[in-house]
């Protein structure tokens, strides 16, 4: 077996050359990713890193909600970065550990956080040496900075559903609202923790997570995060009102139907009553049967009223 390492170079390595580099003291900062994993990945996490048989496990079962624990050598994070398939939102999982001389993340398949991450450490763009926590804040940034594009893509398909309600409030745009409604939810389910995560941060040991050195780059995320928050807010608070906007729009054309078909209705009963009438088997009808006008009367009669009944409703704004 192998071990990619992307830092402090690309290589490929034994688990046995991994463990001594990771027991000597100058050996620098290694970045290990598991996609995966693996059996023989878990067996790295157990044999090399010696990390806690609970945190494997939820490696294993990808469902986890963000969160921070903290073990005597090392801190586990779970992180959910957010991308976008085709008109989809997809929620993925993150996990990170982090040692003092070392940072594993493991993730199900290919994750674009983790080529952010590469693309700025290639380009130079870390400002600070590269340590264990500087390494995590890159992670958490990149993280973070997934959820802008989602969420422009998100309130531009609010603000494409909010004006068609007004012109064409069809059922597809009621299943649309639906599932923009989850993924926001999905949303504040991942945000919100990741909130929370940063300001347990605060607390750890400097060991193993130094937030001195880092305060202000945690607080710029925090600060995101926190924006974030308010957007996905704001964008259900829309959401719940454009919903309500459909309901009332499909019940204002529902009526309108109903006005038109009553209208209908009425005229339809009346040259009804009126043809009725004269189909009634009297000796005597005026005018007679006989009488070269009668049809003519009948049909003058019957439009005659279908006109009086337009213009009433008309009046009376029914249609």
């Amino acid at each position: 077996m192998t071990v990619t390492v992307f830092f402090p170079e690309a290589a490929q390595i034994t688990p046995d050359e991994l463990s001594k580099r990771l027991s000597r003291a100058d050996s620098g900062i290694h970045w290990v990713d598991i996609t995966g994993p693996t059996d023989d990945d878990v067996r790295l996490m157990h044999d090399v890193f010696h990390f806690h048989p609970l945190a494997i496990e939820d490696t294993r079962n990808m469902r986890q909600r963000p969160k921070v624990e903290e073990y005597a050598d090392y801190l586990f994070l779970i992180l959910n970065p957010v991308g976008m398939q085709q008109d989809d939102t997809l929620f993925c999982e993150l996990d990170v550990f982090v040692g003092s001389n070392y940072v594993v993340t493991v993730h199900k398949a290919a994750e674009p956080v983790i080529d952010e991450v590469q693309r700025r450490i290639e380009r130079g763009a870390a400002v600070l040496p590269m340590t264990a926590s500087y390494l995590l804040y890159l992670l958490i940034d990149a993280v973070v900075d997934s959820y802008f594009p989602v969420l422009d893509t998100l309130e531009e398909s609010i603000e494409e559903l909010g004006d068609r309600v007004l012109t064409n409030p069809d059922h597809s745009l009621l299943n649309r609202l639906f599932v923009l409604k989850k993924t926001l939810v999905d949303m504040w389910r991942v945000v919100w923790p990741q909130r929370e995560m940063i300001n347990s941060l605060r607390s750890q040991n400097p060991k193993l997570f130094d937030y001195e050195t880092l305060q202000h780059y945690m607080r710029d995320v925090f600060d995101h995060l926190m924006w974030i928050a308010d957007m996905v807010s704001t964008f259900r608070d829309t959401l719940t009102g454009t919903m309500d906007l459909y309901m009332s729009a499909v019940s204002n054309r529902l009526n309108k139907v109903v006005n038109r078909l009553t209208v209908i209705t009425v005229i339809i009963g009346v040259m009804t009553v009126i043809g009725g009438f004269y189909g009634m088997n009297f000796e005597h009808t005026w005018p007679p049967f006989s009488s070269s006008l009668g049809v003519p009367f009948v049909l003058f009669l019957m439009g005659g009223a279908m006109v009086a009944l337009l213009v009433t409703f008309k009046r009376l704004k029914y249609y």
